[in-house]
């Protein structure tokens, strides 16, 4: 999903969220949605929507898991000469223009790194933090520019008091955007539709804008300091996510806002963490508020920090006094998860010995070869071998299969027989949890092997992408697709975006354990997925959707306009596929091969969750055209599998990219049901 709070925006109608997190939550009701598919491919609204508000802490979570994005970031280091007299370093935030009655607020960071090269992030300030990296980042004494990739570019002009230039959107889209070090209120005030007036006050707009004075006179109307307002939001939780001046947060907490007032299993100072708001961190510490908490969920301060890859904000609740030796459960503690994740910056704020990243094999072929690559501790080893044949290949106990065939594409996209199906999607490098979930639910054995019969399974899109395992999926998947096919059985992997996004160098979403490799083999991430390489062949082959007894799997979900397209399953797949890799193509993409790949396609359509969603008669043709049932899929992240259009679509993202969730979604004779990843089997509410 290249967009931005997953990457540029968080859209939370209905339980989905737009890019990779959802759940449903009252407090969160920021709504990005399209400016006719420009703007980042998206359309940006001011739309709040009533939500209810259960499970925040397992959307916090998600939330996390999206503010990660800070990897393969083009740098820039400037000559004495050439560098810009005014700083641009710190946190900025603006509007881009949309037209005279609308704008849409944008927030960028720029940091110097240990290198002494300036980096920069953007992101909307609906989200509350920068986290999209920006790439050919050129600064010199007034001018500023760069890109995002995928989305589009800027190019401006420094002043004393603000950066003003031109946004252009990637399909040609000319936008005004400005950015200042604080905005002022008549320039905060237009992204909003209307104003509060009267005795009528929108507290958490006028919150948004910073005024203290609205506030103020809230509270002398006699609403409580700490109750739940809005679609269930405490004023100090909305100040927190939408005061960049901080004033309103730091005004309430001194007339007696609860830092310790935990809502839906959050306390303010995991919120604050959360959204990476160092500054209400260290505002909130310094009220007091509990360092350790440890919520229901298991979740704290401290595991948000290590979670969201903070070394800033996980060294001030250090100092404020936060232990993270205290269990979480069991044996469990925030050290324990500080050590899986192996981030150089979060081991040196805990005292933990950083000893390097560990991956591998990475395997090129040849005609009469192949040499595969390991990485432990930071150190390569190399290991030619000289036969095609199959395989097992090991260094320090890391193994893969290797296969004597080469991999075909996958041209067949129908099946129908009498066999169980099952299917689970959005891995995102979370290999332990999938193994659990799989061996729990019999598709796997205790010792990792196919035990799934003559059942299809389903994997429908992104292996790729946030967490550290993605190396092991992978080789799992190559080696499982044979297994199943000696049982009689059928493993199905489809494309979805993160695994495109990969193939084509878009690398912002990787874990930083495979930006580390790749430094270390002096390399791009994604050129490890060439053509020439076992794994990268392989993927090359993989579908984008497929159906399997009048079922429909695919990663996105497929939009209404492919009814009145025309087009077939196999027409889509064919385009979609033969416009694969942008920069394997002779020349640009086709218009329809634009479409299968954008908002619309595939891969990255939400439209049965969130915006402007598609109607019940629009499902039904979809499900004539296609002569299917059901239409399964991924993509939009739920806390657990759920369905829509009266069980007609079923969405199987249950937050696996968490490490610590997923579901798979199991049919037979009929009828669906829902495994946990304890093998528990409950029923599918119909919706």
């Amino acid at each position: 999903m290249p967009s931005l709070l997953s990457a540029v925006y968080v859209s939370l109608p209905k339980g989905g969220t737009s890019l990779f997190l959802s759940y449903k939550v009252q407090s969160i009701y920021v709504c990005l949605t399209i400016i006719n598919q420009e703007m980042f491919s998206l359309k940006f609204t001011n739309q709040l929507k009533p939500i209810k508000m259960p499970l925040l802490i397992n959307f916090m979570c998600s939330l996390i898991t999206s503010f990660i994005f800070n990897s393969n970031i083009s740098a820039q280091e400037l000559p004495p000469n050439e560098k810009t007299s005014i700083s641009i370093e710190g946190e900025w935030e603006g509007n881009i223009v949309v037209d005279e009655t609308k704008s849409v607020g944008i927030l960028w960071n720029f940091k110097t790194s240990n290198e002494g090269q300036l980096i920069g992030h953007m992101g909307p300030a609906s989200k509350g933090v920068a986290t999209i990296p920006m790439q050919e980042l050129i600064v010199n004494k007034t001018t500023l520019s760069f890109s995002i990739h995928s989305e589009g570019s800027f190019s401006g002009v420094i002043s004393e008091t603000e950066i003003k230039g031109t946004w252009s959107s990637q399909s040609g889209k000319q936008l005004v955007l400005y950015m200042a070090r604080e905005l002022t209120q008549e320039q905060l005030s237009k992204r909003y539709a209307k104003s509060s007036n009267g005795d009528k006050i929108d507290i958490q707009q006028e919150i948004a804008l910073g005024n203290i004075e609205a506030v103020k006179t809230f509270l002398s109307n006699g609403n409580a300091i700490d109750s739940l307002y809005g679609k269930g939001s405490t004023l100090l939780f909305t100040a927190i996510k939408k005061d960049r001046t901080y004033k309103v947060a730091t005004y309430l907490l001194e007339n007696g806002a609860n830092p310790n007032l935990v809502t839906d299993d959050l306390t303010p100072l995991m919120y604050a963490v959360a959204y990476q708001n160092s500054v209400m961190v260290k505002e909130l510490i310094g009220h007091k508020a509990d360092v350790n908490f440890i919520s229901k969920e298991k979740q704290s301060a401290l595991v948000f920090a290590i979670k969201g890859r903070n070394a800033e904000i996980l060294k001030l609740l250090m100092e404020g006094g936060a232990d993270p030796s205290i269990p979480l459960k069991e044996d469990y503690s925030a050290i324990d998860l500080a050590k899986e994740e192996n981030i150089k910056e979060i081991l040196e704020v805990l005292n933990i010995p950083f000893e390097g990243v560990s991956d591998g094999p990475y395997v090129t072929q040849s005609q009469t070869g192949r040499t595969a690559v390991w990485i432990s501790k930071g150190e390569t080893h190399t290991k030619e071998i000289n036969s095609r044949d199959s395989q097992i290949i090991e260094y320090k106990g890391v193994k893969a299969k290797l296969w004597s065939t080469t991999p075909k594409e996958v041209k067949q996209l129908v099946y129908n027989g009498n066999f169980k199906i099952a299917a689970a999607s959005d891995i995102h490098g979370q290999y332990d949890a999938f193994i659990k979930l799989l061996k729990n639910n019999g598709v796997i054995d205790q010792q990792e092997k196919w035990s799934f019969g003559n059942g299809h399974f389903v994997v429908a899109g992104d292996i790729f992408d946030r967490g550290p395992q993605v190396t092991e999926v992978l080789w799992f998947l190559y080696d499982l697709e044979k297994q199943a096919e000696k049982s009689g059985g059928k493993l199905h992997v489809l494309l979805g975006n993160h695994d495109v996004m990969v193939l084509n160098g878009n690398l912002r979403s990787i874990h930083p354990k495979y930006t580390e490799i790749a430094k270390i083999l002096n390399t791009s991430f994604n050129t490890l997925f060439n053509k020439g390489t076992v794994l990268g062949d392989w993927l090359r082959t993989r579908p984008v959707l497929v159906k399997i007894n009048n079922i429909l799997f695919t990663h996105g979900g497929l939009h209404p306009d492919f009814v009145n397209k025309g087009m077939s399953l196999q027409q889509i797949n064919n385009v979609f596929k033969q416009q694969l890799i942008e920069s394997e193509l002779p020349k640009e993409r086709t218009d329809i091969g634009d479409y299968l790949h954008r908002n619309n396609g595939p891969i990255y359509y939400r439209g049965y969750f969130q915006g402007e969603l598609a109607t019940d008669a629009q499902i039904n043709q979809l499900l004539t055209h296609f002569k299917i049932k059901n239409i399964v899929v991924g993509h939009t992240t739920h806390k657990q599998i759920e369905t829509r259009y009266n069980g007609k679509v079923i969405v199987i993202d249950a937050n696996m990219k968490s490490g610590s969730m997923g579901e798979i979604l199991l049919w037979q004779s009929g009828k669906f049901v829902r495994g946990t990843l304890n093998g528990k089997k409950l029923p599918l509410e119909i919706k």
